[in-house]
């Protein structure tokens, strides 16, 4: 048997990937069971074994230090939500559910309020405070502003943009890396006979590798307890020890420290708002299943 190689899938696609090693990329075949046991996703670290010169079979994963399945991908370095409020209006519910899924992820967060030059300064101002104040990167850009900070903070970096459909991501992209050619966040298929596929995978940009993903405009919320919800809102989570009842969800309960927080603006209402809405939506999902 031969020794096995450590490669990091570039593209996944049906049931086989793409693998590079050592400057060359293979076709990673990839056996039914490593599928159902590892879900082999983009970016991953994979031993392989070579069949031939331009094929490989993936054996099995190395470990992941964070990953999704919707998209499929691991080891991001870092999750950039672009949010804008006007063309369109996007709704701050999603942001609040991306930072909770990345919260959960131990993936680090750069917001990007974009779309900044069709508003007013000290219309963006309010929510740039709110989630500086709450621990996370905010910068406010335009594809017509200077966006040399930005690379320079992605540099580096396995970057994945989120972001509703029409908020700019793929122009943002090519803003910054002027040859890019993505797909990220539109939906991009390739025919083939009367078949279509479209797929995940990596472009490197640079030095930095943006996972280019095409119908994942936004990250799915798994199925989740309460609890989990709560972990997604950090100031809820701490702020919840000092609940009377520790089983307290902060809906009708009395002596509850978060809804008292709520109303001295000690956790902004917007926020305690998307926590109800996630958790009304798993507790509704929960009687379905």
């Amino acid at each position: 048997m031969r020794a096995l190689l450590l490669g990091r899938v570039l593209r996944r696609e049906r049931y086989n990937v793409l693998v590079s090693y050592e400057n060359s990329v293979y076709l990673g075949l990839v056996k039914k069971k490593v599928w159902e046991q590892d879900k082999v996703l983009v970016n991953d670290r994979v031993w392989f074994e070579p069949i031939t010169d331009t094929e490989v079979s993936v054996e099995r994963t190395t470990g992941r230090k964070n990953y999704f399945l919707r998209p499929p991908v691991a080891n991001l370095d870092l999750l950039v939500y672009v949010h804008s409020f006007k063309n369109p209006q996007c709704d701050v519910r999603y942001l609040d559910l991306t930072l909770g899924l990345a919260t959960l992820q131990n993936i680090p967060v750069l917001v990007l309020f974009h779309k900044a030059d069709l508003l007013r300064d000290e219309d963006i101002q309010p929510w740039t405070s709110l989630y500086t104040s709450l621990g996370y990167d905010v910068m406010v850009t335009s594809v017509y502003y200077d966006l040399s900070a930005l690379k320079e903070r992605l540099r580096g970096k396995t970057v994945l943009f989120s972001g509703p459909t029409g908020v700019g991501k793929s122009s943002l992209v090519k803003a910054l890396w002027k040859d890019a050619s993505v797909r990220v966040g539109d939906i991009s298929k390739v025919g083939r006979g009367k078949h279509t596929t479209s797929w995940v995978e990596l472009l490197p940009l640079d030095d930095t590798y943006v996972v280019d993903a095409p119908g994942f405009s936004l990250l799915e919320m798994p199925a989740m307890n309460p609890w989990d919800i709560q972990r997604m809102f950090p100031e809820i989570e701490t702020t919840a020890k000092g609940c009377f009842f520790s089983d307290c969800l902060h809906l009708k309960e009395p002596s509850c420290a978060v809804k008292e927080a709520v109303k001295k603006g000690l956790i902004a209402e917007s926020r305690y708002n998307s926590y109800l809405y996630f958790l009304d939506k798993q507790q509704e999902e929960a009687k379905k299943r």
